[in-house]
């Protein structure tokens, strides 16, 4: 299968409106209109509902089959909130993605908009599609939704966009960001070094301008270059290296690898996502793989323009907590040191881990 998403205006309408009456017709409950609302609707019905001020209609497309939608709507009281409206997989492509694909989707053009969250309503007893949610990021609310026939309220949930106004700030600042990075190699690279055999694989998360990859490369070891900003992608591959883009939040990071460096990347991930990315990185490596990476060292979390003059967000973490976080993922031999070097203005942490081999698991 292969999943085209469209952007569609009012020119569009007659694209658009077969989806919508499908949607319409096989999950009455989810939506306030009906169908016989818009069964015989005219034209410039269907080209006013597509044509709201700057808002975002998507349809999924298998081929020539259109099998899903959504739509994004700004908040016009409050820009830095968006909202899903329309949202609907046809139940034969369900389970395949698609919802996660138009939700990424529709969550990249709100924070383009300058967006901080994305909210959308879901009847309180979907089960299926709260579970969908839940997984592409979205967390129920205290917040009252709009009222039902029966007198309850739709859920409201809410996906924070913090990790794609972070992406959209590499973005827009890659040639900065690399102006801005000495070629010295980190310092993680050595303990890579030290923990992995001559002619090791390792996946590279955020490879950023690249200049980790090269040591490691220089050293006599395989990369396999990732990053969450097409941006750097496309530098790279100008470069004549290859490299892929990777969203931490992708379920599947390929391998078995002998090994995830992440250089300053997971210090962008919330704090409560962290475990998730940490079980992809434990899944990504074969028995014995090793585990490197740095976060700032500190409390709480915040956003940071350092570098980028664009803000990012960052988690801090002192030794105890992310020991514990890393080792609750399932890794083992967890090591954390305070790498931070002498005059540096922001501390720095470092974390060691190798993936369990099976005579070890207790």
């Amino acid at each position: 299968m292969t999943i085209e998403l469209r952007r569609v205006t009012a020119d569009d309408w007659q694209t658009w409106r077969p989806v919508r009456l499908a949607a319409l017709a096989d999950a009455p409950e989810a939506f306030g209109p009906r169908i016989a609302d818009w069964q015989d609707a005219p034209e410039h019905r269907w080209r006013t509902r597509l044509s709201v001020p700057d808002a975002l209609d998507l349809v999924a497309f298998d081929g020539g089959r259109a099998v899903g939608m959504a739509s994004g709507l700004p908040d016009e009281d409050d820009p830095a909130r968006a909202e899903v409206v329309s949202m609907w997989v046809s139940p034969q492509v369900r389970r395949q993605g698609i919802a996660r694909r138009l939700l990424d989707e529709i969550a990249r053009w709100a924070a383009e908009r300058g967006a901080r969250q994305l909210d959308l309503s879901v009847m309180p007893d979907n089960r299926g599609a709260r579970a969908t949610y839940e997984r592409a990021g979205f967390s129920a609310t205290d917040e009252v939704g709009d009222v039902l026939p029966d007198g309850r309220h739709e859920l409201v949930m809410r996906r924070e966009l913090a990790a794609e106004r972070t992406l959209l700030a590499y973005e827009r600042g890659a040639d900065r960001y690399a102006e801005r990075t000495d070629d010295h190699r980190s310092g993680l690279v050595d303990d890579l070094l030290a923990l992995v055999a001559p002619g090791a694989h390792v996946l590279e998360l955020g490879s950023g301008p690249g200049r980790d990859a090269e040591a490691l490369e220089a050293a006599g070891l395989r990369v396999d270059r990732t990053d969450g900003a097409q941006s750097f992608v496309d530098r790279l591959r100008a470069d004549g290296r290859d490299a892929r883009r990777l969203d931490l939040r992708d379920p599947d990071w390929g391998g078995p690898f002998d090994a995830v460096l992440a250089n300053a990347v997971l210090l962008h991930v919330p704090r409560e996502t962290v475990p998730a990315v940490l079980r992809r990185a434990l899944a990504a490596v074969r028995p014995g793989g090793v585990l490197a990476a740095t976060v700032k060292r500190g409390t709480g979390a915040g956003w940071s323009s350092r570098k980028l003059d664009d803000e990012r967000y960052v988690t801090y973490w002192t030794e105890g907590p992310l020991a514990a976080v890393v080792e609750r993922a399932g890794w083992g031999d967890v090591t954390v040191r305070d790498t931070t070097r002498p005059g540096a203005e922001e501390q720095w942490l470092t974390v060691t881990a190798r993936r369990p081999r099976p005579a070890e698991r207790t």
